[in-house]
């Protein structure tokens, strides 16, 4: 044969050899662009989340290196989904591969050559998160490239090996509800002067913005879907979490992080995660990409949001933060507004943690894209190349942590079966949904030479999440730490305070020795029952300082039971009943045990109604919302609906026409200046909103008001809206730290005790003492009264030492100050804090004094402007 007739020859065997091989291989994966017809990344281009949701559905099924999973739940009831992406022989064995992700996250039983067995049999894992803030727009689109690059790799590339040796989970939205109307509003206003404007609305039905403030709480079903995908279904051993700031300063942060660090985290935690840190920065330097800080301004003290949550389970959390432009539109930023600020960062100069500083210019969604990219394939290539040396630092912090809490005290945490049952099970299933263990006493247990009964939970120190347990069940004392002689300390990024059993208001015993008894393992999903109501009748009474029993009366009203609160202490069914508890009438016991059960509360059962018992009726309660995403306003409307309390939301039209007084009875005012209630908000972002949404309440709104206080209406107000409340109706209550400054009082979140004035209406069902989580410029003095004017403090700071867990500086100037104050002239009621009692959903301790100020207003028979029973 000749060589020309070989080499035709030869060229057909190859045309069809590729044409058998195509014919049993999937497409090429589908860019973003071809399966929603969008150029996805650039400027001015958003995709929504469930656009988001088609385009990786499509890719999963186009790709054998992507699977989509459900998570679970969003709070509007979109269904949070993950794609994991590897190679195809990791992604055949994901049982196989999770089961031993376990294993590493807890390795008892295994010595190091089983360990070490292990590890060499598994791929690394690694998270990425986007989107929990829905105004940072660049990391959801970022996600659904980086899918794509990933997938579309060629078979033999540097990406390809990488995933062999890692699986990556890709979490495209945390928030899909706020994506779905962040971008809605993005194409609402688009080509309009307003294109690019920040929403003028919450991006998350309730938490706003502290969506990342739920990961030691869990009030919000996206906080536990994720809680449960990360610690209990996949135990990554990399968590990254993508995020965007202010477009003034650095471009982009990577760790490592700021000063100071907790002491209960690991200090493996610091290390790798600088080590990653620094890899990001390299790439994006190597990649051309000026303005990358390090060391600034996001510390490692606090607790609480996506990936830092996991430095105290042995994950290695990083947050990354990017420049924001104005949503998905360009904007463009000169030399000379660009800034620094913040601890590591004084002034925008040259400096070790920042030694390329970004010098302006044209600034949008496409370059903070291609930032993340970068910083996400660095993700991918330090699970890869680090792979052996990440699992065995997760397993030696989980043996390490066992070890401790074998020899160290606390050895274990009691929770004795006593209070109210409802926060007491609320702390225990919050510990066991973290991932802590926990066992329940079948009969007596004695530890450190006292008894306690049978019922009693135990947390033992000697486990995995060791650190996690002792610092939520510990009370904190903030690390101070000078950067330098004579300088002030590094201030707290976040809250200073998180301890569970004081803001639940738990009691828990820390045990320094064995725990004597038979105990029983309970699993994560355990739920303790509520002891059955005793007695017989058909009268169902909910004994005061039950937290539950507000919802239980707010239920049974809604079923059409007569409910009523005893004014005071009454004898029933053998038994003396307290002040404030609530009396149920006219339910059928299934219905009855239902609400119950759902309230979480238990009770006796009588034949009939104590005669000091006041008839309750339903009232409708406003929270007023402005023309921006103010978290505080979400976070009351939660904590009175977890209540069940009859909530709607108030804006500033409705309250400058006054049309809200014809349908509410209680209005709430959130923690808001004067100022900006009066005239509207400042803008926010470089985009301006439309007119219509930066007007206040006006001069309109002021007068309408105080029409509806003195028509009998009850006015509630928090921290600074307080004061232009006394300022508005002239109130004889003023605010003593009003103009303090910083160097004098500061308060970034910590908790203090609390004098409650049980006799008051509002300290009803309350202790004595409780802790209150404090972080305004807030505290009350109060003045003499005359005539048809009345006054109740409810609660104050006492007269000494005050801060039970977290920070203050200045507490002195707290003391013997009134923290809640209520104000009754004719038929109108105010009611004053000085301090969130609902604050961020999470101090059910303190809920009482908000839902008595209600509850109140529900025991009076007339509602405002004279309409007797509209509201029954």
């Amino acid at each position: 044969m000749t060589a020309r007739r070989l080499s035709l020859a030869c060229g057909v065997l190859f045309i069809l050899n590729s044409i058998i091989c195509l014919a049993g291989t999937l497409p090429a994966p589908p860019s973003p662009r071809d399966v929603l017809g969008i150029e996805v990344g650039a400027n001015r281009v958003l995709a929504s989340y469930s656009e988001s949701e088609r385009y990786l559905r499509a890719l999963a099924q186009a790709s054998d290196r992507v699977r989509v999973v459900a998570m679970g739940p969003t709070v509007e009831g979109r269904t949070m989904i993950a794609a994991v992406v590897t190679s195809a022989a990791n992604l055949a064995r994901l049982d196989e591969l999770r089961a031993g992700w376990a294993r590493v996250a807890d390795p008892r039983g295994l010595d190091e050559a089983g360990r070490e067995q292990l590890i060499a049999t598994l791929p690394a894992c690694a998270l990425i998160t986007a989107g929990i803030h829905s105004n940072e727009v660049a990391g959801p689109q970022a996600a659904l490239l980086l899918a794509y690059r990933l997938a579309a790799a060629p078979e033999g590339s540097q990406v390809a090996r990488w995933l062999d040796r890692m699986v990556l989970l890709i979490v495209p939205s945390l928030n899909p509800d706020g994506q779905e109307a962040t971008v809605a509003w993005y194409r609402k206003w688009f080509g309009t002067p307003y294109e690019g404007s920040v929403p003028p609305f919450l991006f998350h039905r309730y938490a706003g913005h502290d969506n990342n403030r739920d990961f030691v709480y869990l009030t919000q079903p996206e906080s536990r879907a994720l809680n449960r995908f990360v610690y209990r279904d996949w135990h990554p051993q990399l968590f990254l979490d993508l995020h965007m700031m202010g477009p003034t300063g650095p471009r982009q942060f990577v760790p490592p992080f700021a000063d100071p660090i907790a002491p209960n985290v690991h200090p493996f935690v610091w290390r790798i995660t600088s080590h990653l840190g620094t890899l990001m920065s390299l790439r994006l330097e190597e990649a051309g990409k000026s303005g990358v800080v390090s060391g600034w301004t996001f510390d490692g003290n606090w607790i609480g949001g996506t990936r830092n949550t996991g430095w105290w389970k042995n994950v290695f959390g990083v947050l990354t933060e990017t420049a924001s432009a104005a949503l998905a539109t360009p904007i463009k930023v000169d030399e000379n507004e660009l800034r620094g600020g913040g601890k590591g960062l004084v002034d925008y100069r040259p400096q070790i943690n920042f030694p390329n500083p970004w010098r302006g210019g044209a600034w949008g969604l496409a370059d903070a894209v291609g930032y993340q990219l970068v910083i996400m394939k660095a993700v991918v290539e330090f699970a890869a190349t680090e792979r052996a040396a990440v699992m065995r630092d997760v397993a030696t912090m989980a043996t390490q942590a066992v070890e401790r809490g074998a020899r160290e005290t606390p050895r274990a945490y009691l929770v004795p079966p006593d209070g109210d049952s409802g926060r007491r099970g609320h702390l225990l299933r919050l510990l066991l949904e973290a991932g802590v263990e926990g066992s329940v006493a079948a009969g007596p247990v004695e530890a450190d030479g006292i008894t306690y009964p049978a019922g009693t939970a135990v947390f033992p120190a000697a486990q995995p999440l060791r650190q996690y347990l002792l610092e939520v069940m510990a009370r904190q004392r903030y690390p101070e730490i000078a950067p330098a002689p004579d300088a002030d300390i590094l201030l707290p990024y976040d809250v200073t305070a998180w301890t569970m059993p004081l803001e639940l208001g738990v009691r828990t015993v820390p045990v320094e020795g064995e725990v004597a008894g038979k105990l029983v393992k309970v699993g994560a999903d355990w739920n303790p029952s509520v002891p059955a109501a005793t007695g017989a009748g058909g009268v169902f009474i909910v004994p005061a300082g039950q937290l539950g029993g507000f919802a239980a009366a707010n239920r049974a009203l809604q079923r059409g039971a007569r409910v009523a609160r005893l004014a005071a202490s009454a004898s029933a069914g053998g038994t003396t009943v307290p002040a404030g508890s609530f009396v149920i009438e006219g339910l059928t016991a299934g219905v009855r045990d239902e609400i119950a059960a759902s309230s979480g509360v238990t009770g006796l059962l009588t034949d009939s109604r104590p005669e000091s018992a006041v008839p309750l009726r339903r009232v409708r309660v406003g929270v007023y919302h402005p023309n921006f995403g103010l978290e505080d306003a979400g976070w009351l409307r939660f904590v009175l609906e977890e209540a069940s309390f009859d909530v709607e939301v108030v804006d500033s039209a409705a309250v400058a026409s006054g049309e809200f007084a014809k349908r509410i009875e209680v209005l709430v005012l959130p923690p808001l200046e004067g100022k900006i209630l009066v005239e509207g908000p400042r803008q926010h972002g470089p985009a301006p909103v439309p007119p219509e949404y930066r007007r206040g309440i006006g001069k309109e709104g002021v007068e309408a008001v105080r029409r509806f206080f003195a028509a009998g209406g009850t006015v509630i107000a928090f921290g600074p809206a307080a004061d232009w409340l006394s300022e508005t109706l002239e109130l004889p209550v003023t605010n003593t730290l009003k103009g303090a400054k910083r160097e004098e009082f500061r308060c970034p979140g910590a908790l203090l005790e609390l004098a409650v004035d049980g006799a008051s209406p509002l300290g009803t069902g309350l202790g004595a003492r409780i802790a209150a989580m404090v972080e305004w410029r807030t505290a009350f003095q109060t003045k003499p009264v005359v005539g048809d004017q009345a006054q109740t403090v409810a609660a104050h700071f006492p007269d000494e030492p005050l801060v039970l867990s977290g920070w203050v500086r200045g507490e002195a100037k707290l003391r013997r100050r009134a923290a809640v104050v209520e104000v009754v002239r004719g038929g109108g009621h105010a009611v004053l804090f000085a301090f969130a009692p609902y604050f961020r959903g999470q101090t059910e301790a303190t809920f009482p004094l908000l839902y008595n100020a209600v509850v109140e207003r529900m025991a009076r028979e007339d509602s405002p402007a004279g309409e007797k029973g509209s509201r029954s």
